[in-house]
């Protein structure tokens, strides 16, 4: 964005004294402009922020001559502008996403195109707890970050990527002419960064791939300036801790940003441990759909684990302890 645009939100932001930052803004215009003419209590009820704040952000958005009123909330062609340079285009409509543990219809032509791929994707290795979700969950997990303001115009980082998210993400950006701004893949195994490097040589956006082994530290260009995290963690308590640490380093500061985890259920002492230390880290809890992923193999899980969604608050905190002893399930070999 401009630095003009930048400002003008800047301003709503401290006028309206919105705690929950940019992230809550951009959701805000984003439904207006999908759904509009909306109330401010229908809005209210959408994203989840009481309806006072809703109302003191719409006088602000007045103000600044970004909404306009008419028989609710619609944008002004200064809020249009505005949603063009967040990356944000009317080609698919979040609110038409109605189910997130199912393939909604407009994606199921991308489940053959992806196993097509996939065919001669690189073996797992269980070593570093690597286990291939299905063709079916690759592509629900795009569509949930579609829904959840979490992929256009967004800077996307993938820390870990055997599953090939970023391959589905591929697959979405042609079908629906829909872009993020940009995407980091992040992997210790250079096969997976070499197979999708190979996919992305027709691609108009082109992944920044970097080899990473996590015990030894995360890359410094990948530091403080992506929107959103999706990460596929070993299954330990430990092994989640380095994964979720060193992706929120990756995060710009600020309250909002998205982060997507999946995760078994693990006993339940240790799913205190993962819960809290989400809390010391500084994350919001937002959501959790029990089973979203389903595994090729992982019998241990039952083939399934959960996607947890949470996003940043505004008191980060990356200094948390780790045993690098006790990161994967199976020794490093």
């Amino acid at each position: 964005m401009d630095y003009f645009s930048n400002e003008i939100l800047d301003r709503v932001l401290e006028s309206s004294e919105l705690s929950e930052g940019f992230n809550a803004l951009r959701l805000f215009l984003r439904y207006v402009f999908e759904i509009g003419p909306i109330s401010s209590k229908d809005m209210s009820a959408l994203i989840g922020i009481p309806l006072p704040v809703i109302a003191s952000l719409r006088k602000e958005l007045e103000k600044n001559h970004i909404l306009i009123r008419s028989n609710g909330m619609i944008l002004s062609d200064l809020g249009l502008d505005l949603i063009n340079q967040m990356g944000i285009s009317n080609n698919i409509n979040i609110s038409e996403i109605t189910s997130l543990d199912k393939i909604s219809h407009q994606f199921e032509e991308l489940i053959p195109e992806l196993e097509e791929i996939c065919l001669t994707r690189p073996s797992y290795n269980p070593k570093i707890d690597q286990s291939h979700v299905t063709i079916e969950t690759s592509i629900k997990r795009v569509q949930y970050l579609i829904k959840n303001d979490a992929f256009e115009g967004r800077d996307i980082l993938i820390l870990g990527d055997d599953d090939l998210t970023s391959l589905a993400i591929l697959l979405c950006m042609r079908k629906f002419d829909i872009y993020p701004n940009n995407i980091s893949v992040v992997d210790i195994d250079h096969r997976i960064l070499d197979f999708i490097d190979c996919h992305y040589t027709q691609s108009t956006i082109k992944p920044k791939l970097v080899k990473v082994d996590l015990l030894e530290g995360i890359d410094k260009s990948l530091l403080g300036w992506h929107d959103v995290f999706i990460t596929d963690p070993p299954y330990t308590v430990d092994g989640f801790k380095l994964f979720v640490s060193n992706a929120l380093k990756s995060l710009r500061s600020g309250a909002g940003n998205i982060g997507i985890i999946s995760f078994p259920n693990p006993p339940v002492g240790n799913y205190l441990l993962m819960q809290h230390s989400l809390i010391q880290m500084g994350l919001l809890f937002r959501e959790m759909i029990p089973g979203f992923n389903q595994y090729i193999g992982a019998p241990i899980h039952g083939g399934r684990t959960n996607l947890i969604r949470c996003t940043t608050s505004n008191q980060i905190n990356i200094d948390v302890d780790v045993d690098l002893s006790k990161i994967y399930t199976h020794s490093r070999g």
